[in-house]
């Protein structure tokens, strides 16, 4: 059987389509600082890091999911099953900062 005649199943579309939606509010999310110091003259440019960074990696899985979602069939499903686990994994390791933040800030570490 061809893999152009797989289809997803809905719950697989609306899991690409949920996940598209966190890589792309995490891209975004990323974009404020840089905004928020634009003209600064004291802005010493590490608020750019994460825009950086989120642009290689949150921002190609959220567009290869977005994919998935609509698609849902041959070239774009086989990209979003795989950027399924990538973004998995981001959301793990952003979620697991997060919380090494939160507890680093809550004992004084910050």
């Amino acid at each position: 059987m061809e893999q152009t005649n797989i289809a997803a199943s809905p719950l697989l579309r609306a899991t690409f389509a949920g996940l598209a939606a966190a890589m792309l509010v995490l891209w975004g999310l990323s974009l404020g600082p840089p905004i928020q110091n634009w003209g600064n003259p004291r802005e010493d440019g590490f608020s750019y890091v994460p825009a950086f960074w989120t642009t290689l990696t949150c921002l190609p899985v959220g567009l290869y999911l977005i994919a998935g979602a609509i698609f849902a069939r041959g070239r774009p499903l086989g990209r979003a099953r795989r950027a399924l686990w990538l973004a998995c994994i981001l959301l793990f390791l952003v979620v697991a900062f997060l919380i090494f933040q939160q507890v680093g800030d809550s004992i004084g570490l910050g």
